[in-house]
């Protein structure tokens, strides 16, 4: 009887974890998928724009500033050969992170830390990477959720853009670049601030989410060296609400549906 109870039980909380399984949220992309269930930000439009459009010739060593479950680590690690460091201060966004990465076929070239970029900037990652992305915080003085941890991912509280910057120049080669997306108002400051630090823009993607709407995502790429500006435009979705080719182009790689 006692092992009939046993038996029971376990096929109880067997039971129970299949259907945990079951609640998962998945996203599918065409070689990998990530689980972001527990992670501060969800994927979405503007990490994979990022991920799919920034320049990462000849980057070895790259550095993902707020990897979140991964999402712009995964997409690096497609697009390159190279190793790749995720840095988030979420635990459950880490944990989620090093879990999609695990199940990927790049796991031993990706790893993830918990800690902050001001703590992360030690002498040993001292120009130590030729690409450095992020999707960053960028709500300055906002209403806040109930949820710290979303708090964390979407306000500038715990990651100003000065120390952002810092951390750029920190941690960035001599001949590498940075990668960053933002809405339009903020890639201004973001722009100027990287002026001021000697980071000039040589890639700029001003992002308009429908035909006849405003711009209201930019993304950035910097270097050490001033160079000539490449300035484009990209709309996502046409009048008819149908994705547009440019958008399916920049993303094919990447989404199931294209």
């Amino acid at each position: 009887m006692e092992k009939i109870i046993v038996y029971c039980s376990i096929k109880i909380v067997s039971l129970q974890k299949y259907n945990l399984y079951l609640q998962m949220s998945f996203f599918q992309f065409k070689q990998f998928d990530i689980q972001h269930d527990n992670s501060s930000m969800k994927v979405g439009t503007d990490a994979v724009l990022l991920g799919a459009w920034a320049e990462v010739e000849n980057a070895s060593r790259i550095l993902d500033i707020g990897s979140g479950s991964g999402v712009i680590s995964l997409i690096m690690a497609q697009r390159t050969d190279a190793q790749i460091v995720g840095v988030d201060i979420d635990f459950s966004s880490v944990e989620e992170a090093r879990l999609n990465a695990e199940n990927s076929a790049w796991k031993n070239r990706i790893q993830f830390y918990c800690t902050n970029i001001q703590q992360f900037c030690e002498e040993k990652n001292k120009n130590a990477f030729d690409l450095v992305i992020s999707n960053p915080p960028f709500f300055v003085n906002s209403l806040k959720s109930p949820f710290e941890n979303r708090n964390r991912s979407r306000h500038t509280d715990t990651l100003p853009f000065p120390d952002l910057v810092n951390a750029v120049l920190h941690c960035l080669s001599e001949h590498g670049s940075f990668a960053v997306v933002l809405p339009y108002i903020h890639s201004v400051q973001m722009e100027a601030l990287c002026s001021q630090n000697n980071l000039f823009c040589y890639r700029k993607l001003l992002i308009c989410p429908k035909e006849g709407k405003e711009i209201n995502r930019v993304l950035l790429q910097f270097k050490r060296k001033k160079e000539f500006l490449c300035e484009e435009n990209l709309i996502i979705r046409s009048l008819n609400n149908c994705y547009t080719d440019t958008y399916k182009e920049l993303t094919k790689d990447f989404y199931l549906y294209f």
